[in-house]
């Protein structure tokens, strides 16, 4: 008999922990967002999907740290969109995703005009019990006027890695892209590749510091502008 409740309660633990595992993947991560001072709209579109079998009740918060003064940065997620002052989600108002549901979460900045970068930290909790962290995404925002005018949604999504790095970069799949080019923070040309699929781009011999990664096409069209990190 003491064999069979031991079993009952086993049995009802397990199947009450599986019911309450909410499963998210939050994609890009981690991101870069770039984009010139002229733009009044740079943003990325992060996609968090719900692999649960059940409703996922999702509330989010944010971090940004020093800014430059004069940006504006803001939150859209499958609700609304919040005020510049807003770092969390209003917790009557959490996201709820179906089973294998997919939302577009926004994070659209106002540079001013201003040149400028800072970290930018997202971290995804449970509606239910917000201790439990559901999944997090840290990326860097990098104004400069080195970066192309034209802000393209869809580039927020290519990224150089792994970053932070000391020996090599590579880049993810970037159609049209033909040559890479790696600049220094005061905008001189440090080092060129010519672009090929998987390839490691050696990075060793340099010194430690911020590069700027540019993904130019055989137009010499700049595709896009990437902060990295070398260490």
């Amino acid at each position: 008999m003491k064999r069979l409740l031991l079993c009952f309660f086993l049995l009802q633990s397990l199947a009450g922990t599986t019911w309450g595992q909410i499963s998210i993947s939050v994609n890009p991560s981690p991101f870069v967002l770039t984009g010139h001072p002229s733009n009044n709209d740079v943003s990325i579109h992060i996609e968090v999907t719900n692999h649960s079998s059940f409703d996922a009740y999702i509330l989010w918060s944010r971090t940004v740290e020093s800014a430059p003064q004069g940006w504006l940065t803001w939150i859209c997620d499958k609700n609304l969109c919040y005020l510049p002052t807003a770092n969390a989600c209003s917790p009557t108002k959490p996201n709820i995703l179906a089973p294998g549901e997919k939302m577009d979460f926004q994070i659209p900045v106002n540079p001013g005009a201003v040149e400028g970068s800072t970290p930018y930290d997202i971290t995804f909790m449970d509606y239910e019990d917000p201790s439990i962290i559901l999944g997090h995404v840290d990326g860097e925002v990098l104004i400069s006027n080195s970066v192309s005018t034209k802000n393209n949604g869809a580039q927020s999504y290519l990224t150089v890695y792994p970053n932070p790095t000391t020996d090599y970069f590579q880049v993810s799949e970037t159609p049209g892209l033909k040559y890479i080019e790696l600049f220094n923070i005061v905008g001189n040309k440090v080092r060129s590749y010519d672009a090929l699929p998987q390839k490691q781009y050696a990075v060793g011999d340099l010194t430690d510091g911020i590069y700027l990664v540019r993904l130019v096409t055989s137009t010499g069209k700049i595709i896009k502008t990437i902060r990295l990190s070398k260490r």
